[in-house]
């Protein structure tokens, strides 16, 4: 179906006679007359009545009509929606995260999205590093949001902050109500730590700076997600180490969390994205307002920590 004929047909409807029609388009009343005759040849249906110069509509041209209008409504919609898409106020992204990052960054973006009438959803999946990795070099997830530390001729790494290390001790602890703590302090501790799938992470560092202080940490308890491990602190079973984004989860009530005044330890983000594959626009908008975030959550650590 010709869509310019379609609307010369929908003018005509409205306006009554070609006449009046032609003088709408700005056009003259000959070829509008063959554009309209030639769309009823086209479709093999009797859209008017003419009597007179007067033209009416049988029952399959109404519907015509209805359906034509329809059509053209839905028409300007992709076109808005497309244009929408290319200029990354609509689409898609899939991202992967920490717990932390999908509880401190994501409702921030997501935040800021809304407000600005952005209409781009979000698919956050939550998962270790070499898990985030390895989606992205199978161009299953658009950015990923990692804490370890690596050089992959592949993938593209921007670092976005660097945090102080806490330490979260047990609420009864002789330590507990301190504001700072030195590492040999928890030398006869019993640690939870983080496991390090890829590349180097808040661990290695960890240990690293024992085994210089003169010991090995006595470390009962490895995992891949840091809230679990401060549950358990909470409990008395052992102490941990989290970056400073989650002093400010204060509907989870976490255990007491100190500075670690000797060594400072730094617990880095980096965004990592696909050297190979094609960053769609709303991928672009997304990392935008990320960096946004990011720079705002920069401030705000220096300031307070």
């Amino acid at each position: 179906m010709d869509i310019q004929k379609l609307k010369y047909f929908i003018v005509i409807v409205e306006h009554g006679t070609i006449s009046k029609a032609a003088l709408a388009l700005n056009m003259t009343q000959p070829p509008l007359s063959m554009a309209i005759k030639s769309f009823e040849e086209e479709l093999g249906l009797r859209l008017f009545n003419r009597v007179g110069k007067r033209l009416h509509l049988t029952d399959t041209g109404k519907l015509m009509y209805e359906r034509g209008k329809e059509l053209l409504t839905s028409m300007e919609v992709v076109v808005q929606e497309v244009h929408e898409h290319q200029s990354g106020k609509r689409g898609r992204v899939t991202i992967g995260c920490s717990t932390v990052a999908n509880l401190t960054i994501i409702p921030e973006v997501v935040r800021r999205l809304t407000e600005r009438s952005i209409q781009i959803t979000i698919h956050v999946k939550e998962g270790n590093a070499a898990y985030i990795l390895d989606q992205l070099r199978h161009h299953k997830m658009d950015i990923g949001i990692v804490r370890n530390t690596f050089n992959k001729d592949d993938l593209h790494t921007t670092a976005l902050l660097t945090e102080r290390l806490l330490v979260a001790l047990p609420p009864a602890h002789p330590l507990a109500k301190e504001k700072s703590i030195k590492l040999e302090d928890l030398k006869d501790e019993s640690f939870f730590m983080q496991h390090t799938t890829f590349g180097h992470g808040i661990s290695d560092d960890i240990i690293e700076a024992c085994e210089i202080r003169g010991f090995t940490p006595n470390v009962i308890y490895w995992g891949t997600e840091t809230l679990p491990m401060l549950s358990m602190v909470k409990k008395g079973l052992g102490v941990a180490f989290c970056p400073v984004a989650f002093a400010n989860l204060a509907d989870f009530n976490l255990p007491p969390l100190l500075e670690l005044s000797e060594p400072h330890l730094h617990a880095k983000l980096n965004l990592v994205t696909s050297k190979n594959s094609v960053k769609k626009a709303a991928t672009e908008q997304f990392l935008e307002i990320t960096k946004e975030v990011i720079e705002e959550m920069r401030s705000s650590v220096a300031k307070n920590w």
